[in-house]
């Protein structure tokens, strides 16, 4: 648990940023990536996960072939994807409540749908539209064309996109991406489903290919389909009391369902992993 912890991003928007930039300027890569806590329950991350993998296995496996693999070997990768990533971003509400019971600190909420366009304004600002290229890499085909039309219509270069059902063509990103002295290279991956951790696992598994193409890399789930509209955020009210997550379950129960349930399983870790524990102790 401690080591998840450890690894949560504490600090404002402002300093994400920054601290994304630096690691970008000392790399020349990055990779970022979302936490929230229905994932933490769902995988089981605060357990200690040890099923044996083949990690090249997993650079261009498919959702359809992950429900081949054995579960726990999928939370073992999940796992160490997430303890590799260079930058660890807090999700929601219930992660909100377990830092603060655990670690007396309020956290940042820097959920994808909201920081992305941030950071993408922030790197526009300090690059320019010429130096800061996007790659698009997810959702379904119609939808990645919307988002295409959505980001270029708001001024920012989108080099290349690719739907999240296909494997990721990097030959098609090199050839995007020549070489520009003093650029920027974003690649927007966002394909998972609410039981495999796909984008997380890609970029882990593909990471000497984000450092090759010198890519700045985030996990944005379903922020694509968010900001075309195919699926609706509440009004800011609902969002400003933390209530997202169930809004979203109530509009639409079938693909939410299950992170809801995961982030119910709060209650449970704040018994066995805080309350016994302060008794023990």
């Amino acid at each position: 648990m401690q080591s998840i912890l450890n690894r949560l991003f504490t600090g404002t928007s402002a300093a994400a940023v920054k601290k994304i930039l630096d690691l970008y300027g000392h790399q020349h890569f990055a990779i970022v990536d979302y936490l929230y806590f229905a994932n933490i329950a769902g995988k089981k991350l605060f357990d200690l996960h040890s099923a044996e993998y083949d990690l090249s296995l997993f650079q261009n496996m498919l959702v359809q072939e992950y429900k081949q693999k054995n579960i726990e070997q999928i939370h073992t990768v999940y796992q160490d994807a997430i303890l590799d990533a260079d930058l660890i971003l807090p999700d929601g509400i219930a992660l909100q409540i377990f830092y603060f019971l655990a670690r007396k600190k309020w956290l940042t909420n820097l959920n994808g749908t909201d920081f992305a366009p941030y950071l993408m304004q922030e790197l526009k600002k300090i690059y320019g539209r010429q130096r800061f290229r996007v790659v698009l890499y997810g959702t379904y085909p119609h939808l990645l064309a919307k988002t295409k039309i959505f980001l270029e219509d708001k001024w920012y270069q989108i080099v290349y996109a690719q739907d999240g059902y296909t494997n990721l063509d990097w030959s098609q990103v090199e050839k995007s991406l020549p070489y520009q002295k003093d650029t920027i290279n974003l690649l927007l991956v966002a394909r998972s489903t609410p039981v495999y951790p796909v984008q997380e696992i890609r970029s882990y598994a593909n990471k000497k290919q984000i450092q090759k193409y010198n890519l700045l890399t985030v996990t944005q789930a379903g922020t694509f389909d968010f900001w075309v509209g195919e699926q609706k955020r509440p009004p800011k009210i609902i969002r400003y009391v933390r209530l997202e997550r169930l809004r979203r379950f109530i509009s639409d129960p079938k693909r939410n369902y299950k992170k809801v349930l995961d982030s119910l399983g709060l209650f449970r870790y704040i018994f066995s992993y805080l309350l016994l524990k302060k008794r023990s102790g």
